[in-house]
């Protein structure tokens, strides 16, 4: 933002309250196509610590304008023109930024929680020099990049923006979706990404040393030239090629355990020793970060085991007995769970892609001990892309900020469930049950 901070006061023009008013209401006059109405043209106006909140600025002409402090939450600023724009610490928390142009923006210190920056294009800028009278005066006065530092913007679907340059050091991108994302180049040293969706994202020739990918989704990166000495990339989803690749030489990787099936089998007698005997006998069923994929173990009994972070891919579960137990961060995906009873169960970002969960039961388990207390199921940010849900029964279950992209709902109970910022985008819904849920912010819910 140096170049801009530099520039002469007088090049941004401030309007009146009432001055500003009238132009966001033409605008809307515009964007609805009524008689009057005018595209909003604030490039170059100085809008720091003006309240926008909830307006709809589509399609808005904000190039150089200044933003700084801004309250633009829940506002609409789809294919709007933020080029060169200052938006530092300004709120845009739950805005509509879709294929907005912010190249060379400065969003420093902005905050951006469950904003929608889909198809955005937040690559370097060429700032020219303008007169009084708009005219250009000087071309490549400065290269902008992006700024990106200290954003907050958990759950923010950047799902294709393009970004590729930008500094974007100490960044919280936590559950962020990212799909598809061009960071080639990008500075995202020290940045988290915990349980956020890269899959598809281009990384090459990127700076990630000390970046968090405590959960993530990272299918189908390009890496080539990265840098990932010293990323935490712990109970992470990558693909074998890619996780044996020279990048990731210096990355922190999850190194999973291994249990014969003699072992497993052993563990399992204990467990439920341990279960019938009130935990006076035998033991509990540890498995953390222990590798049980392609493990074939119908109506296994773990009930309260615990098995956080496991490698359970392609692993048969079918009628097993999970009741309570923990499955936080574990590797599900394509795993075979049906009719399971999963009652009170804790799958908070767990990867659960392809899985078939048909029948499951992730209801609450009731009357539990002496104090006869209720257990409900938490799924906070379980990945379910593609899985098989049908005839789940799900009732009193949080399952906020799933990801059900494209799975099979069909006749699934979701009565009383906590659903905000969940994605049923492409899903099948013939009979789903939503009676009592909470939906606030929910995507590609619309009546099936």
């Amino acid at each position: 933002m140096a170049i801009l901070e530099t520039m002469d006061p007088e090049s941004w023009k401030r309007l009146s309250g009432s001055e500003l008013e009238q132009a966001l209401q033409i605008h809307e006059r515009f964007l609805a196509r009524k008689i009057g109405g005018r595209r909003a043209q604030f490039a170059m106006h100085d809008l720091c610590d003006c309240d926008l909140s909830y307006r709809d600025l589509s399609d808005a002409d904000l190039t150089g304008a200044r933003l700084h402090r801004a309250y633009l939450k829940g506002s609409k600023l789809r294919m709007a023109t933020l080029y060169a724009a200052d938006l530092r610490m300004s709120n845009l928390d739950d805005a509509d930024l879709t294929r907005a142009d912010l190249r060379g923006a400065c969003l420093r210190g902005a905050e951006l929680n469950r904003a929608v920056l889909a198809q955005a294009d937040l690559r370097d800028a060429t700032l020219a020099r303008f007169d009084k009278q708009n005219a250009r005066i000087a071309e490549g006065h400065g290269d902008l990049h992006t700024d990106f530092t200290s954003v907050q913007a958990r759950g923010a679907d950047f799902s294709n923006a393009r970004l590729s340059t930008a500094f974007v050091v100490r960044a919280d991108f936590t559950d962020a979706v990212m799909r598809g994302i061009n960071f080639q180049g990008a500075d995202l040293r020290n940045v988290n990404f915990t349980g956020a969706v890269l899959e598809g994202a281009n990384l090459a020739n990127s700076k990630l040393a000390g970046a968090t990918f405590h959960s993530a989704v990272l299918t189908g990166i390009q890496i080539r030239g990265a840098d990932f000495n010293g990323a935490d990339l712990t109970d992470a989803v990558i693909d074998v090629p890619t996780a044996a690749s020279r990048e990731l030489q210096g990355a922190i990787k999850t190194s999973y355990g291994m249990k014969s099936q003699d072992e497993v089998a052993e563990a399992l007698r204990l467990h439920a020793q341990w279960i019938e005997s009130q935990g006076k006998q035998g033991s509990r069923a540890v498995f953390v970060r222990i590798d049980l994929s392609e493990r074939h173990l119908p109506r296994a009994q773990l009930v309260l085991a615990i098995l956080r972070g496991a490698n359970l891919r392609n692993a048969l579960l079918a009628h097993a007995s999970l009741g309570m137990c923990d499955l936080s961060a574990a590797d599900l995906r394509d795993a075979v769970l049906t009719d399971a009873d999963m009652r009170g169960a804790t799958l908070q970002r767990a990867h659960l892609n392809g899985a078939n969960l048909s029948g499951v039961n992730l209801g609450p388990l009731r009357d539990v001990g002496e104090r006869r207390r209720d257990f409900f199921s938490n799924l906070e940010r379980a990945k379910f892309i593609r899985a098989n849900l049908s005839g789940a029964k799900c009732r009193h279950a949080d399952l906020s900020g799933c990801d059900f992209a494209h799975a099979d709902l069909s006749g699934a109970d979701l009565r009383d469930t906590k659903l905000d910022d969940s994605d049923f985008t492409g899903t099948k819904r013939e009979g789903i049950l939503l009676d009592g849920a909470s939906l606030e912010r929910v995507k590609g819910l619309a009546a099936p």
